[in-house]
């Protein structure tokens, strides 16, 4: 529940919804961090609502003074009961009074938009990926498009997804550019240019490419046997990834390690981190790197790294899939321990446009604008 003077009756209700807010992925990461800026303020009324719960508890640390809502009790599909899912989260909006329904994956629209009309809520969807990338469902281009026409607006991650979007669909709705956030961790870290681990993170799936990332591993780590490089990170390619780094003949040095609860002693103890995926929106785990002084690696996709990364003085961004540039230069890293604390020192430079009390200013800015709209 809200705390401090405001009347709770005034405060701004807000709910974020997610496919699972109990998933450890990097989209559920940042909702989290913003919604427990936001409940810190009076005037707003904070809530997730998921379309089902599949852990007890979250992976990340949400604020207790945050409800927790699921459309179903248990895991369920949402598309294949589509409109009994709209029936069930429209009861949830109104009996919660929620004024902003922020969709944290753009696919939720779906369910979301439909409510506007018959609830009045406002619904913001939040592109997490990027407009030219459909992961996994099709039909998300669909979605996007109907965003366009229909919700009070759109968040995406970079200047350059907000330029996409503005060139396809011709909006009818304000797209704002809002960056990821990057925590700092305390207390500071300390680089331990000695290290001889790399870490990379991430769901296990196509998009992040760790297919791509073991085709690199094998050009690196036979030449440097004290080297150990760690993928943490849970998904539906495990097994195909394991089969790969055996084929390959690295299984003692590439490590799949899983699903992760203390990603603070990875980072602490890391020499570099690496990226190898295909596409993304603003990837939380460069701005997590970042925040603990890691040099860092990544292909150039599109979009998000090249925010992130200044080549060449806190990493190096190489073309986007090229598996040798990839190894080159991680092999360049490795071998230069100079090179690796000299890149650690600038990861402090352009850090502002990801001040996470600047960008809950923006989101702040964002309810505001539309709650005084008109109905």
């Amino acid at each position: 529940m809200t705390t401090g003077t405001t009347d709770e009756s005034k405060a701004m209700r807000i709910a974020f919804f997610s496919g699972d807010i109990t998933r450890s992925g990097g989209t559920e990461n940042v909702s989290v961090m913003i919604a427990n800026e936001l409940v810190k303020d009076p005037d707003y009324r904070i809530s997730f609502i998921s379309l089902f719960e599949a852990a007890d508890k979250p992976f990340f640390d949400i604020d207790e003074r945050i409800d927790r809502h699921t459309v179903y009790p248990t895991v369920t599909h949402g598309i294949q009961h589509y409109f009994d899912t709209c029936k069930r989260l429209r009861a949830i909006v109104t009996s919660q009074h929620v004024d902003v329904l922020i969709d944290i994956d753009g696919i939720l629209d779906m369910y979301s938009l439909p409510l506007r009309k018959r609830t009045g809520v406002k619904v913001i969807s939040w592109e997490h990926f990027n407009y030219l990338q459909n992961p996994g469902v099709p039909y998300r281009k669909l979605t996007r498009r109907w965003a366009a026409r229909k919700a009070d607006a759109i968040v995406t991650l970079t200047e350059a997804d907000k330029h996409l979007y503005e060139e396809n669909v011709d909006p009818d709705c304000p797209v704002i550019a809002i960056a990821n956030p990057m925590r700092n961790p305390e207390p500071d870290p300390v680089y331990d240019q000695e290290s001889t681990t790399i870490i990379s993170s991430g769901r296990l799936t196509y998009q992040k490419g760790f297919d791509l990332l073991v085709q690199a591993a094998a050009n690196v780590l036979p030449n440097h046997p004290d080297w150990t490089w760690l993928i943490l990170g849970e998904g539906e390619d495990r097994p195909k990834l394991e089969e790969q780094i055996k084929a390959v003949g690295i299984s003692d040095q590439l490590i799949l390690k899983g699903r992760v609860q203390n990603m603070d002693e990875y980072y602490r103890k890391a020499a570099m981190f690496v990226l190898s995926s295909r596409f993304e929106g603003l990837p939380m785990v460069l701005l997590e790197a970042k925040a603990y002084h890691l040099p860092i690696v990544s292909f150039d996709c599109l979009t998000g790294p090249a925010e992130i990364v200044n080549d060449s003085m806190n990493g190096y961004l190489v073309p986007d899939g090229d598996v040798d540039a990839l190894a080159e230069r991680v092999n360049e890293l490795i071998d230069n321990a100079d090179l690796r604390r000299d890149m650690s020192e600038n990861t402090v430079l352009y850090t502002g446009k990801f001040n996470l009390a600047n960008i809950v200013d923006m989101w702040k800015q964002l309810l505001t604008s539309l709650c005084h709209q008109s109905v």
